[in-house]
């Protein structure tokens, strides 16, 4: 990916991530004024990433008859239709209906901008993983604007963050069909046409069969259940502030920034460090420890701002996870199971995310430090999964 055509990619997904996360700082807000049951914060947030999981694979199929620009642009429209939905609930069946729908699409943008990221790099894995890392150090900084702005705009009224967003997903969606390099030449078209059985997206699971080995299969393992312990953290998080402290959604927005400024050293520092110096196999075991131990913290230390400060430790910490989870998935692929594999990354991912968002909205009723106890289970259990991997890996590298 050339340098004009990086900076164009980078730019459209900053502006992707900041309108994909204005509307959660007025969600617990929303909860409130509209009198829903307190669970909603995590039953929607998961009915939503249920959908994710289920249709990543499909947009990952879908990704290999389109380019990915326009399978972003289709994701991106119904995406914000589905943002529509949501902003309309006053009951919790709307609000589940709305999260649902969005659901569908919001893989789909994402699954095409993973693919592009690793058809555009050549199957060059340095410069894969160099892209990989940026991408998400750009998605990191603009996911804490988007809190931050989206926080803001809350004061004036949950609506106005809704509107802002659906208007930036449209607006990014054309910027993308316009802009984005097509990745066609870079990628290998199935030879018969697209069909109902391989848009099935169970059938579409069956596949995996096709590109998975040990190794793979840990890896996805590991992103599943640390993706668990990150969702539950972070959705407890976002209501337990509202629920226990009365905080408003501006101080959800200035955690994000702040954050966003150590995201943004840490990969440029740190990540680039181990990606570029480092048999990342192996370092990426060092950041597992670190975001356990911070969990580890959060239930440990009572004072209000301590709990915060652990927050924001372990959010800026836990940036350094995603791209070398990334990284690890995409340097097994090929130019034939590149989508697949990317596909089902984010199927893993929203695997986490449903449990993580479900169980911690259901358990947060009977004991709002529930979820935190979850998401220190679910890293003590990811650990020890990147644990096995990386022997098997030394195993396998002496062999």
């Amino acid at each position: 990916m050339k340098n004009k055509k990086l900076l164009i990619f980078l730019i459209s997904n900053f502006l992707f991530s900041v309108s994909s996360n204005l509307v959660h700082p007025v969600t617990p807000t929303l909860i409130v004024e509209r009198g829903l049951n307190s669970s909603m914060f995590g039953v929607a947030f998961a009915a939503m990433m249920f959908m994710y999981f289920l249709f990543s694979p499909f947009w990952g199929k879908l990704c290999n008859y389109l380019p990915s620009r326009k399978v972003f642009l289709i994701a991106a429209v119904g995406y914000a239709i589905g943002q529509v939905i949501f902003c309309m609930a006053y009951t919790e069946a709307m609000v589940i209906a709305g999260r649902m729908f969005g659901g569908i699409f919001c893989g789909g943008a994402y699954t095409a901008i993973m693919n592009q990221v690793v058809n555009t790099s050549g199957y060059d894995m340095k410069s894969c993983s160099k892209n990989l890392t940026t991408l998400a150090t750009v998605q990191s900084v603009a996911s804490a604007c988007g809190y931050f702005i989206g926080g803001m705009l809350g004061l004036i009224s949950v609506e106005t963050a809704f509107i802002a967003a659906i208007l930036l997903n449209i607006g990014v969606g054309a910027m993308v069909l316009l802009l984005w390099e097509d990745d066609t030449p870079y990628k290998v078209k199935p030879a018969g046409r697209l069909t109902f059985s391989q848009v099935n997206p169970f059938n579409a699971f069956a596949d995996a069969k096709s590109f998975m080995t040990p190794l793979l299969f840990l890896v996805f393992a590991l992103i599943a259940v640390s993706f668990l312990g990150q969702y539950s953290y972070e959705q407890c998080f976002n209501y337990y502030i509202k629920d226990q402290y009365g905080m408003t959604s501006a101080y959800n927005g200035v955690f994000k920034a702040v954050i966003a400024l150590l995201s943004l050293v840490l990969n440029t520092t740190v990540c680039t460090y181990l990606q570029q110096k480092t048999d990342i196999n192996k370092t990426f075991l060092y950041v597992m420890f670190a975001v356990t131990g911070l969990t580890l913290c959060a239930l440990i230390l009572k004072d209000k701002w301590m709990f915060i400060g652990v927050y924001i430790a372990f959010n800026s910490a836990d940036v350094l996870r995603k791209p070398l989870l990334q990284s690890l998935a995409a340097r097994q692929a090929s130019p034939e199971t590149s989508n697949s594999i990317m596909g089902f990354y984010q199927s893993m991912l929203s695997f986490g995310s449903i449990f993580g968002s479900f169980v911690a909205g259901v358990v947060y009723s009977k004991n709002p430090l529930m979820p935190f106890i979850l998401a220190f289970i679910a890293f003590s259990v990811a650990t020890v999964i990147g644990i096995i991997y990386r022997v098997m890996y030394v195993k396998m590298a002496r062999n």
